[in-house]
């Protein structure tokens, strides 16, 4: 699944940096979808992204993505963050409250210093033909994030060491490799794709975020193809926990990679 807020939190704070162009952020961030919107920009702000003419063509309530890079320029200039939330580990967000609850809820947000913004993902079309997918993304004025540290150095020693736990769970996949979808959608894991990172970023948070893609993508796979080899509810339950610490894994590793400090800036 793509991690647009860490896409989002990546290229614009290499476009807060000077390192890459207004139109590239919303072009990484937009890929294949639909022209991204947003809701619930400041009124006083959102008029920095556009002229007033525009500004009246385009309320407040629903405006382009770009419109979002003026805010977050003139109230977090030292860049942005992304969160990777989920129930029972909310580490990154601000208390309880509306982008607390809206960011678990989409297992991802984008941070900055007094806003918050969370994607919601809507598909459209028939799974037989041409889908589109629309993001709208709602900005929530917030306090002042939890700190939550996580070095790339970190998140990959926690991957390597959930992997070498979870051998056995995830080998379990290999009982179903020999059906032709499962074999043929193995293959295009292994094959991958260039993860979304602007210019710059160490190349060990770049090897990091394809590694974390590749597995979730295996993850994946083996919730499809639950209970996998086991046979008892022990077994069962076994390879359940085995493959939830490799998620956390996984998800930590995005976030460290998506958030990485430039290499040029260390």
């Amino acid at each position: 699944m793509r991690v647009r807020s860490g896409v989002f939190a990546a290229w614009a704070s290499a476009w807060l940096a000077g390192e890459a162009a207004y139109d590239d952020v919303v072009a990484r961030v937009t890929g294949d979808d639909e022209p991204h919107r947003v809701t619930g920009l400041p009124v006083d702000r959102a008029s920095a992204g556009a002229s007033a003419a525009s500004h009246e063509a385009h309320p407040v309530g629903d405006v382009p993505l770009g419109w979002v890079l003026p805010v977050l320029r003139e109230r977090s200039p030292e860049g942005v963050s992304a969160v990777l939330p989920v129930p029972g580990d909310p580490r990154g967000l601000p208390g309880p409250g509306p982008f607390t609850a809206a960011a678990l809820a989409a297992g991802e947000a984008l941070v900055a210093h007094g806003i918050g913004l969370v994607p919601r993902v809507t598909e459209h079309g028939s799974t037989l033909g041409s889908r589109t997918t629309c993001v709208l993304w709602t900005a929530y004025q917030v306090g002042e994030p939890a700190p939550d540290p996580i070095t790339v150095a970190e998140a990959e020693h926690e991957l390597n060491a959930a992997i070498r736990n979870a051998a056995s769970a995830l080998a379990a996949l290999d009982v179903a490799s020999w059906r032709p979808e499962v074999a043929d959608r193995l293959a295009k894991v292994r094959r991958g794709s260039a993860p979304e990172l602007p210019p710059g970023r160490d190349g060990r948070a770049v090897r990091l975020l394809a590694q974390a893609d590749r597995l979730a993508a295996v993850l994946d796979l083996a919730a499809a193809d639950a209970p996998g080899g086991s046979v008892t509810s022990a077994e069962t339950r076994a390879r359940d926990d085995a493959l939830r610490l490799v998620a956390t894994a996984v998800r930590r590793a995005r976030l460290a990679a998506y958030n990485a400090v430039p290499s040029r800036h260390r």
